[in-house]
């Protein structure tokens, strides 16, 4: 057995080599599905810890210090991560960094000057200090994320070729749970009665431009963005207008806002999660990306008047 061990630990490049690909991701969605399909031949780092609020998140000494022994950096996007560049600059690893979002379908944020200021649809707002004109949560889109899955398992294969079938095998039980959730979000969302919804901060265009869904949001692009109370007033007058029965705040920020609309609209609040990240507890008891996505389909069924 000892033999056999040693032995798969100099496949990966030669003699030598370690027998796991060292892989750094900067968000939870990458890490997901890197864990499901890389298993026990990948070590796995996520540079923002669990329970951390991602947009507000810049990288320690400790982090980069890991990152430098990493084999691959699976990065989002600009946008979501401006502190990007200058890390991998100084750690000379541009040959390394693997950026996800040339992969997949983006959406443009758009200026616009809107009545209500804030923000709908899947046009936006563009934050100066995201650096590119694009709305950053891609992966909420089922769409994009199966396109993610399939272009990590290519890439873990590329890297480590010698377990190619292992890889194939994780890819395909993977993907089997996420076109089955897609099969319900498909489903449901052909059955809404009213398909508006009100989040706390943009990160649900690509749910809302693949369903034909309204989006508005209490803030912009970021979750720590604080709407004036002119903004807010103008909130609780678009609520009633538009028939909306709950108003979704997200676990990692403050729900104070959405509360405050709640209270003066006769509506109720629930959270709806982006998946930008997760809780250390819940990674431990093994809740991760689709058992989220499903308790959001549930949340939106409720919210959209859905079947």
């Amino acid at each position: 057995m000892l033999k056999n061990f040693l032995a798969s630990a100099l496949l990966v490049w030669g003699v030598g080599a370690v027998a796991q690909l060292n892989v750094t991701t900067t968000i939870y969605p990458l890490y997901s599905i890197v864990k499901e399909i890389g298993g026990n031949k990948v070590q796995l780092n996520n540079m923002i810890p669990f329970g951390v609020e991602a947009h507000g998140f810049d990288p320690t000494p400790n982090d980069i210090a890991k990152l430098s022994k990493s084999d691959i950096f699976i990065v989002s996007s600009d946008a979501m991560e401006p502190w990007k560049d200058k890390i991998i600059e100084s750690l000379k690893i541009e040959n390394k960094v693997f950026d996800m979002s040339q992969y997949v379908h983006l959406i443009e944020m758009e200026e616009e000057s809107l009545e209500h200021g804030h923000d709908h649809g899947h046009n936006h707002k563009h934050d100066e200090h995201e650096g590119e004109n694009i709305d950053p949560h891609y992966w909420v889109s089922l769409n994009n994320y199966i396109t993610m899955v399939k272009t990590i398992s290519n890439l873990l294969i590329e890297k480590d070729s010698s377990n190619r079938e292992y890889y194939e095998k994780n890819s395909a039980v993977y993907l089997e749970k996420v076109n089955a959730l897609k099969s319900k979000f498909d489903a449901s969302m052909k059955t809404c009665s009213n398909k508006k919804i009100l989040v706390n901060h943009d990160a649900f265009s690509y749910f809302a431009h693949d369903y034909d869904v309204k989006q508005y949001s209490v803030s912009g692009m970021t979750p720590e963005s604080k709407p004036s109370a002119k903004q807010i007033a103008e909130l609780i007058k678009l609520v009633k207008q538009e028939g909306i029965n709950t108003v979704f705040f997200e676990e990692f920020a403050s729900p104070k806002v959405a509360q405050t609309i709640a209270k003066e609209t006769y509506t109720k609040t629930d959270s709806l999660r982006p998946v930008e990240n997760i809780s250390k507890e819940e990674n431990e008891k093994g809740i991760g990306y689709l058992e989220i996505m499903e308790e959001n389909l549930q949340k939106l069924k409720v919210a959209m008047g859905c079947k």
